[in-house]
């Protein structure tokens, strides 16, 4: 496995080229549910499991964990993804191999050791793959819940991703941070259900939330550059 080597000046260096491909390509990017963060177990990790639609999902989450919420982050990735990325183990993702039964359990292992004793955060796409953000249903691979039992102690996040086309020549992301879990040993046997339930729950709430223009109490964490059809409105008026 291909394991997290964070540096310093490489997490700077990458940082603004992050937010310069962002402003470039998005529009706006929103998000709701901060405040559910409050009730976690600031001493235990915390572990934010995601839907994965695309390849964004990945730099939407490094925003949001590293530059909003400015905490001590990591991403699984796909261990193909990473052998071509490699880059990106100097800002905290390692890879799983999800092919490789004995590779995924080291990773399980290497994420559990990584997070013991701590207030880390982790990234999980339990999907294992990108599939459309709309489609149904959801399934989750059992890796969370494994790593969930090594750990005994710590937070379950869910985290929703939901782009979309509005008024702008540029996509809008909205990012909803749901209830979270908070478990202290006591794990119950049906938890990649009970996860893989909750999160498709809270991704058809945010869709009636979007696609109905009703998007709740969203905040605006990032701006990216103008709309052509703006520009254009600024020089006729």
């Amino acid at each position: 496995m291909i394991k997290a080597k964070k540096n310093g000046l490489a997490n700077l260096a990458f940082g603004i080229y992050h937010g310069k491909l962002l402003k470039k390509h998005f529009y706006r990017i929103h998000l709701a549910g901060r405040k559910n963060l409050d009730n976690i177990n600031k001493d235990s990790p915390v572990i934010l499991y995601a839907n994965h639609s695309n390849w964004w999902d990945g730099f939407i989450a490094y925003l949001l964990t590293s530059k909003v919420l400015t905490v001590d982050d990591y991403l699984m990735m796909d261990i193909e993804q990473l052998q071509k990325y490699r880059f990106f183990k100097y800002v905290g993702v390692f890879s799983v191999n999800r092919s490789n039964p004995r590779d995924a359990l080291k990773t399980i292992d290497y994420a559990a050791e990584l997070l013991q004793d701590s207030g880390k955060y982790l990234w999980v796409f339990p999907q294992g793959i990108m599939q459309p953000q709309d489609m149904r249903p959801i399934e989750f691979f059992g890796g969370t819940a494994k790593l969930a039992e090594k750990l005994g102690t710590l937070n379950l996040v869910p985290v929703t991703f939901r782009y979309e086309f509005l008024m702008e020549q540029r996509p809008e992301v909205f990012i909803s941070i749901g209830e979270p879990d908070i478990f202290t040993g006591n794990l119950p046997e049906d938890l990649t259900l009970r996860i893989q339930n909750k999160l498709t729950k809270d991704l058809d709430e945010l869709k009636e939330k979007v696609i109905n223009g009703n998007p709740g109490n969203f905040e605006t964490i990032f701006a990216g550059k103008s709309s052509r059809n703006k520009t254009i409105d600024r020089i006729v008026d």
